[in-house]
């Protein structure tokens, strides 16, 4: 009978008033949540997940189709993307010892033929090749120490040999020669477009010689300064340091090897046998510049992968 009775009553009772006399945010405060998700089993819960079918009721198409995609990528830095996933590194890396593999080609068998110059002509005169230092003061051991390809032979800041420092004055020649042709022709392009009637004066020829001179010593003077190697000493791996083993040259230093430059040339070259028979391998303006030519091809070897280059480094060890 009393179940009948509430059964009744329940019928009577509509949800929808009771719920508007319930204070929800005062019921929700009476709810502790840590506790209700203690009593939750994670694991359950997602075995009782069917992905399959959730992604089945998933529209793929209209999922895009609500997708900004302009607005989405307007969001994102590609600049800061593109850093920080090292991209500019990795392709600067690339390219340099793409092109530094590129130049080592024509580069090792000069390195090899300036061992064998070097060994021979000192031999001749009795003396033992060596007896002399591999580099300047301790630049060798400064690279020998931060050199990431650990080989035998030639390296970066060892002295340099006379047929590659001779190829390098040769192609610095043509630079300098090439770019002062340069310069005239774009004078005269520019004088005879601004003023056609000027008349270039006839036997110019010896300001023409002093102007070449000029330039000449500037490309050399602010290649040293600047870069410590010109475009010549550059291409064939080589760089001016200080004789005391300093990679960085003073202005005081280029400036008065290359006021002295002419008079390793001077009296049939013999200012350049220095680069030869000297202990340091000087040539004239580099000892009145306290200055040494030496190999700098970065972390790679300059010596040759051939029979060769493992003569030489035999021969150099002693064996």
């Amino acid at each position: 009978m009393a179940s009948g009775a509430g059964e009744r009553m329940l019928h009577v009772v509509n949800p929808n008033m009771v719920l508007d006399h319930v204070d929800v945010d005062a019921l929700l405060d009476r709810v502790d949540v840590n506790a209700l998700l203690d009593r939750v089993d994670v694991n359950e819960l997602l075995d009782r997940v069917d992905v399959n079918r959730l992604l089945d009721r998933v529209e793929v198409n209209d999922l895009m189709d609500r997708v900004d995609v302009d607005a989405l990528m307007e969001r994102v830095n590609v600049e800061d993307l593109v850093e920080r996933a090292g991209i500019p590194d990795i392709v600067l890396e690339s390219t340099s010892h793409l092109t530094g593999s590129a130049l080592d080609l024509f580069r090792r068998p000069i390195v090899g033929l300036d061992e064998i110059t070097f060994r021979s002509l000192n031999r001749m005169i009795g003396r033992d090749p060596n007896q002399y230092p591999n580099g300047p003061g301790d630049l060798i051991h400064w690279v020998d120490e931060h050199q990431t390809t650990k080989v035998g032979g030639l390296k970066t800041g060892r002295y340099a040999g006379p047929l590659t420092r001779l190829l390098a004055v040769m192609l610095d020649s043509v630079v300098a020669s090439f770019g002062f042709t340069l310069l005239v022709a774009g004078l005269v392009f520019v004088i005879r477009l601004f003023a056609p009637e000027y008349e270039i004066p006839a036997g110019s020829g010896v300001l023409y010689g002093i102007a070449l001179a000029m330039w000449s010593f500037l490309y050399l003077w602010v290649s040293y300064t600047v870069f410590g190697k010109t475009i010549g000493k550059m291409t064939f791996g080589v760089r001016v340091v200080s004789s005391d083993g300093h990679a960085v040259l003073r202005a005081r230093q280029t400036l008065v090897r290359v006021l002295t430059y002419p008079l390793s040339f001077a009296l049939f070259g013999i200012g350049l046998l220095g680069v030869v028979f000297n202990r340091e391998r000087q040539a004239w303006h580099d000892r009145f510049a306290r200055t040494a030519v030496v190999y700098d091809w970065g972390s790679r070897t300059a010596t040759m992968p051939t029979p060769l280059a493992d003569f030489l480094e035999r021969r150099g060890a002693g064996v």
